[in-house]
């Protein structure tokens, strides 16, 4: 199997056509589709890792009346300072999208969330919020109730098979300026969950250990050893409580 890394180093372009637009995500691209006509509060949200992200940039890319904000996970500040420079920031736009990394959020974050939502209705602006959260004891009764009360949940869907997910993956190589074989592919699928969470950080590993030993060439065994090594260090890490 051959693999090749391109020589300049671009920048990632999210666009409609590095976008896999497969069953699992339609009827949510539609609903935003007619979110950016109509308004609204829409809570988007996924099982495990969709690619929400890469919508949300898409979208902004191509919609300049869409203002996109990137939450830090752990920031301390207090709720009204990040809220504040969150509305500074999105307050030029007709259009609201607040992106929240998955995993563990500041107490602070979660509050300063619950006031841009009743900031963004009183003002009555459009909100979209992408966040892969549970509503459970570890979210603000008061955020928790928005969510679920005046945000409307969409959500998106895994790829439904092999072919479609083996799609993604190329997309995933692409964003990393991978030129992979279809080989490659077929050999993380027959070793790894078919699990995004776990295809999409084994494809950067795979690519920045492929180029840190400068092999222009992979073989299976080699992508079979390398991912088990992998997997071995991570789950060495986990019950350490090192997280990457």
């Amino acid at each position: 199997m051959q693999v090749q890394r391109l020589d300049l180093s671009l920048p990632v372009h999210r666009t409609y056509s590095s976008w896999v637009r497969h069953p699992g995500v339609e009827e949510a691209c539609n609903r935003l589709g007619m979110w950016l006509i109509q308004g609204g509060m829409l809570w988007l949200c996924s099982r495990g890792v969709a690619g929400k992200t890469h919508l949300l940039q898409m979208l902004a890319a191509d919609h300049p009346a869409l203002g996109l904000c990137t939450v830090s996970r752990m920031d301390p500040r207090a709720p009204y300072v990040q809220v504040n420079e969150w509305a500074q920031f999105l307050k030029p736009y007709a259009f609201w999208a607040i992106d929240v990394p998955a995993g563990p959020v500041h107490r602070a974050s979660m509050l300063a969330l619950f006031h841009l939502i009743e900031r963004a209705r009183c003002m009555g602006r459009p909100l979209l919020i992408s966040w892969r959260v549970a509503i459970d004891a570890t979210l603000p009764a008061e955020l928790g109730s928005r969510l679920v009360g005046m945000l409307e949940k969409v959500d998106i869907a895994p790829p439904p098979d092999d072919e479609w997910l083996r799609a993604v993956m190329r997309s995933i190589c692409n964003d990393l300026q991978w030129v992979v074989e279809d080989r490659v592919l077929d050999t993380i699928l027959s070793f790894l969950p078919r699990q995004l969470e776990v295809i999409a950080p084994a494809l950067d590993h795979l690519e920045r250990l492929s180029l840190a030993q400068r092999r222009r060439r992979l073989s299976q065994a080699w992508v079979r050893e390398s991912l088990a090594a992998w997997l071995q260090r991570d789950s060495a890490q986990d019950e350490g409580g090192v997280q990457d």
